[in-house]
């Protein structure tokens, strides 16, 4: 694949799928192999809580890292090639030196923050809690470091670098779980975790060097990128925190769901990622330095194309998704982590919760280039309400759900949340950009009734023809579903089916689409 093509949209948005699903893959790999060694067990469940807050931090991190240092880089290059290579060794230093700081405070106050999640446990499992907590701080700053190296590679359209660096992630952990589960417990999970974060920037760093200098002495040319860019910061900071605290709300919880109910959300919420982290990441990090360029254009009409491009493939793909995660998440569940640890309950308490989940897979998906809009039109005060507001919605949702539904109320409270940010992103678009999302709307209600017609077919010929008891006739009528659902598609020219096959001239011919 040529360097030409995969500068592109396209090409960039093929490439991160690419490398997505073999990391994905692997990290679905990883969920099974816990899932066969830890189970939905105590121990699992303490390891979620510890593990919980540096992860959060580790997002938020790459997010803002993306999101701030993106538009704002695109914004100093306009104007001085030097200056911009000074702000990314001058933002390198301040996220590497901010990661410090935040880990050693983390590190200060590490036991009543677990002592906060574990209000009536044991002190043998706070004590390994909070080792958990301490082991996960160290990849703080070596994530903060790597996170701009990142967006810069990302901002520069070289999206294959960070793209193969995150699969040492998981193929340290996985090493680690098989060879030393048996020794150290769940201890191997965040030791790999630190493994993985070392070889991710280690090879970053091996690929920029000659391009930008890191000298720490770039660190006091911080002064030439204030004002704007400070405040900027400081918001995306204020957005990225505040849409993580998600899971800390959930985790806060840990003593009102069902034994095993925070380990069956996650194994869930890892489910319903799975295809989001795989085509909407993607697509949303390969467009997101395009709409922010399209936007200091001021050339309104190319990135109402490219959003509208962006839905009709979304929905195009993410409603058949919904359709068998809804109908044969059980079966999918059961073939993957069924074993070892995880037993049948384990099976259906998963089950539960992720059809919850995926009530809201199309508007989440979606949601994830919004978002990039919203940060490229300079509309971050706005996305700082929304996030705010959907945040305070989440958790009293928590309290009002959990009492009764308990591990599917939290993960309901979740839905509810999504759409909101959703239902807010579209009206904010529109307000503010004159971009209606009428065009959304007639792609969901397209795939939609052609995801039920295609459901109906299959369950009058499996009524027909399959025995309902044997598992690998429920593979069959989804394997049928999805052929139906394409075959529909394509004989009706869906857009989304015509844009595949534009993307696909191009890469055969390695020209821009």
């Amino acid at each position: 694949m040529s360097k030409k093509f995969t500068s592109t949209i396209a090409g960039a948005s093929i490439l991160i799928t690419i490398v997505g699903l073999f990391g994905k893959g692997l990290g679905l790999f990883r969920e099974v192999i816990f899932a066969n060694s830890f189970g939905i067990s105590v121990n699992y469940n303490l390891y979620l809580v510890g593990a919980v807050l540096p992860l959060t931090i580790n997002t938020i991190i790459l997010y803002i890292g993306q999101n701030y240092f993106i538009p704002n880089y695109n914004r100093i290059k306009t104007e001085s090639e030097n200056n911009a290579g000074n702000f990314v060794g001058s933002t390198f230093w301040i996220f590497t030196s901010g990661g410090i700081i935040l880990s050693l405070l983390l590190l200060l106050f590490s036991g009543p923050f677990v002592s906060l999640y574990l209000k009536e446990s044991s002190s043998a499992a706070l004590s390994s809690t909070t080792e958990i907590f301490r082991i996960f701080l160290i990849t703080i700053p070596i994530n903060a470091a790597y996170s701009i190296l990142a967006a810069y590679l990302q901002s520069e359209f070289e999206f294959k670098y960070p793209a193969y660096s995150q699969l040492f992630l998981n193929v340290s952990i996985i090493l680690l779980v098989i060879f030393f589960s048996g020794s150290i417990g769940v201890l191997t999970i965040p030791l790999g975790y630190v493994l993985g974060t070392f070889f991710q920037l280690g090879y970053l760093i091996i690929k920029i060097h000659g391009k930008i200098s890191l000298n720490i002495t770039n660190l006091f040319n911080i002064e030439k990128f204030s004002g704007f860019a400070a405040a900027t910061f400081l918001i995306t900071v204020l957005i990225e925190s505040i849409s993580q605290l998600f899971l800390l709300a959930d985790r806060y919880f840990y003593s009102y769901v069902d034994k095993g109910g925070i380990a069956s959300l996650n194994y869930a919420m890892n489910l319903f990622m799975l295809p989001v982290s795989i085509i909407s990441v993607a697509l949303a990090t390969a467009i997101f330095p395009s709409l922010s360029q399209s936007f200091n254009n001021k050339n309104l009409s190319d990135l109402k194309s490219k959003l509208n491009s962006f839905f009709s493939i979304n929905t195009f793909l993410f409603i058949p998704i919904s359709f068998i995660l809804i109908l044969y998440g059980d079966i999918i569940i059961k073939i993957l982590f069924q074993r070892g640890q995880f037993d049948t309950n384990a099976t259906l308490m998963t089950f539960n919760v992720l059809r919850f989940y995926v009530l809201s897979l199309v508007f989440y998906s979606s949601y994830a280039v919004i978002n990039k809009l919203l940060y490229s039109v300079n509309l971050i005060k706005s996305l700082l309400i929304i996030t705010v507001a959907g945040c305070i919605l989440k958790i009293l949702l928590n309290f009002s759900l959990v009492g009764i539904y308990k591990q599917d109320g939290l993960a309901l409270s979740t839905t509810l949340s999504y759409l909101f940010f959703f239902l807010c992103g579209g009206f904010l678009i529109y307000n503010k950009l004159k971009i209606g999302m009428n065009f959304f709307l007639k792609e969901l209600l397209f795939n939609l009734l052609n995801g039920l017609i295609s459901y109906l077919i299959v369950t009058i010929l499996s009524s027909i023809l399959l025995d309902k008891s044997m598992v690998i006739n429920d593979l069959m009528k989804l394997t049928a579903f999805l052929a139906i659902y394409l075959f529909n598609s394509k004989i009706i020219k869906q857009n989304a089916i015509s844009m595949f096959s534009n993307v696909y001239q191009g890469f055969r011919n390695r020209e821009a689409v």
